[in-house]
C-alpha cells in the first residue's frame, strides 16, 4: 500500500503537478503577506476589534476560495486514476502480490494525502501570516485544512469511479464543475430556488432525496465558517450524509474494479 502512495507521489512529481501547486499556492501566499496589514500595534485597536476582523477576513476568505481550492485540487489529481488504468501500467499493478481492494484504496488514498499535505502547506502559511500580522491566533481557522480535505476525499470518489468507468480524467473533472457550481447549489437552495414555484409533494420529495443522497461541499463550507468564527453549528448532517455517500461510490469503484478485465 504505501509503494502505491509513494507512487502517487512519484507521479505527481513527474507531472509537475507537485511543482505547479506549490508555485500557485507560494505566489498566493506571497501576495497575501504583502497585501494583509493587521499589525495590533499600529494604531490604538483594541483585542477584541483585532479579533473580530482577523476572523471576518478568514471567513471572507473561505466564502470567497473554498469551492475554487476545491475544484483546483480535483483538476489538478484528476488524471491519477485514468493514468492508473492505462494499459502497462494497470498490467504491471495486478501483476503484483496485491489486492485490487489495496491497489485501487491505495491510489485513492495517495491523491488525498497529497492533497491534505499541499493544503496544510497553503492554508497553514496564510495562519500563519495573518495570526504573526495580528497577534491574535485564531486556531479554529486551521480546521480549515481538515475541511478542504475531507471535501476532497468525498469529491474526489466521484472522480475514482468516473475515472474507472471512463478512463477520461476530462469527464471526471467536467461531472465535478456541474455538481459542484450548478447541480449541488440548487438542491442546497432547492427551498428558495425550486419550492417558491413548485408545490407539487413528490416533486418536492425527489428532490430533498437527492439532496440528502448527494455530498454538501457548500455546506460543508458553511460548516468550516462556522468554527472559524467560534459559533454554534446547527447540525453536522451535511458532513454525515457526504461522508456516506463518499464510502458508497469508493465501495462501488473497488467492486466494479476488482470485477473488471484488464
Amino acid at each position: 500500500m504505501f509503494t502505491i502512495i509513494q507512487n502517487t507521489f512519484r507521479e505527481a512529481i513527474a507531472k509537475k503537478i507537485f511543482v505547479g501547486y506549490y508555485i500557485i499556492y507560494t505566489i498566493i501566499i506571497l501576495v497575501f503577506l504583502l497585501a494583509v496589514n493587521l499589525d495590533a500595534v499600529e494604531g490604538v485597536i483594541s483585542l477584541t476589534e483585532v479579533k473580530e476582523s482577523v476572523m471576518s477576513l478568514q471567513a471572507l476568505m473561505m466564502t470567497v476560495s473554498y469551492l475554487l481550492v476545491l475544484i483546483f485540487c480535483i483538476i489538478s489529481s484528476a488524471s491519477f486514476v485514468p493514468s492508473m488504468v492505462d494499459k502497462g501500467t494497470i498490467d504491471l499493478l495486478i501483476s503484483k502480490p496485491l489486492s485490487r481492494f489495496t491497489i485501487l484504496i491505495s491510489k485513492y488514498l495517495g491523491a488525498v494525502i497529497f492533497v491534505g499535505i499541499s493544503l496544510l502547506y497553503f492554508i497553514g502559511s496564510i495562519w500563519l501570516i495573518l495570526s504573526l500580522k495580528s497577534g491574535y491566533w485564531n486556531f479554529s481557522f486551521l480546521f480549515t485544512i481538515l475541511s478542504l480535505t475531507f471535501a476532497f476525499a468525498v469529491m474526489y470518489s466521484i472522480v475514482v469511479l468516473i475515472g474507472l468507468l471512463t478512463n477520461s480524467s476530462i469527464i471526471a473533472i467536467l461531472v465535478n464543475l456541474f455538481l459542484i457550481f450548478v447541480l449541488l447549489p440548487i438542491l442546497g437552495n432547492r427551498e428558495t430556488i425550486v419550492f417558491s414555484f413548485v408545490t407539487n409533494e413528490i416533486v418536492r420529495f425527489i428532490f430533498d432525496f437527492f439532496y440528502y443522497i448527494f455530498p454538501k461541499p457548500g455546506e460543508i463550507n458553511d460548516i468550516t465558517i462556522r468554527l472559524i468564527t467560534h459559533e454554534n453549528v446547527s447540525s453536522w448532517q451535511p458532513v454525515l450524509t457526504s461522508f456516506l455517500f463518499g464510502a458508497a461510490v469508493m465501495a462501488y469503484s473497488v467492486y466494479y474494479f476488482s470485477r473488471k478485465d484488464y
